[in-house]
């Protein structure tokens, strides 16, 4: 079941992808604040990043050795970059990739695949973070039950190597969403965040449709 969920959201993804777009970012006013599906007691979970200008995300923590506060008084510069997470980095190099496999399990929750409620944020704030290295395969085998099923499929189905946005098609739409400051002319970096930006026009939709159909045909 978790294999057809992971594998049915990425392939509607490809539906919703739009060119690989360069990295982007501001200067103020970006906030977080934890979203109605986290789970109290719980440092990770899904956020929702406020940015200047009205725009918003569902996020969850690429790594588990960082952190950000939370609410409207505590505010961040940003980049949002598609080669990955530049604070937190715990294995790999700097910034280190989002993974097909982390992705996979992070589209499959903003689609409603895995079903929204708290304490299936939590399995996916874990599986993502054991992907990505912020836990180990003991600390993600003691976890279990969801965390451990979504992690175990993850990895299975998908890369853990690759770095999503620009080598997998069926995740374009990814990035990092990389928080910072500057104190005193010194970078301060924070908790970076996965994310999934705006959606194509029809007309990009509607091709990108037609491809799909097509190639299945051919197989």
């Amino acid at each position: 079941m978790l294999k057809s969920i992971l594998i049915t959201a990425a392939f509607s993804t490809l539906l919703l992808s739009s060119p690989l777009a360069g990295a982007s970012g501001g200067t103020a006013s970006l906030y977080f604040q934890f979203s109605d599906h986290h789970e109290p007691g719980f440092s990770g979970g899904e956020f929702i990043a406020n940015l200047s200008g009205g725009t918003t995300y569902r996020t969850f923590c690429l790594q588990r050795h960082e952190s950000i506060g939370l609410g409207s008084n505590v505010t961040y510069s940003y980049t949002i970059d598609a080669d990955g997470a530049r604070s937190g980095v715990i294995s790999g190099g700097t910034p280190e990739s989002i993974s097909s496999a982390a992705a996979s399990i992070f589209v499959a929750w903003l689609r409603g695949s895995i079903p929204n409620n708290p304490e299936n944020s939590t399995a996916v704030q874990n599986a993502i973070w054991a992907i990505q290295g912020g836990l180990s395969e003991d600390e993600i085998q003691s976890i279990g039950g969801t965390a451990l099923a979504l992690y175990h499929d993850a990895i299975t189905n998908f890369s853990t190597t690759d770095n999503a946005p620009t080598d997998n098609p069926l995740f374009r739409n990814i990035r990092a969403l990389n928080p910072y400051r500057i104190i005193d002319g010194e970078l301060f970096t924070y908790q970076s965040q996965i994310i999934f930006i705006p959606l194509p026009t029809a007309s990009v939709l509607a091709l990108a449709g037609l491809t799909l159909i097509t190639s299945r045909r051919r197989r």
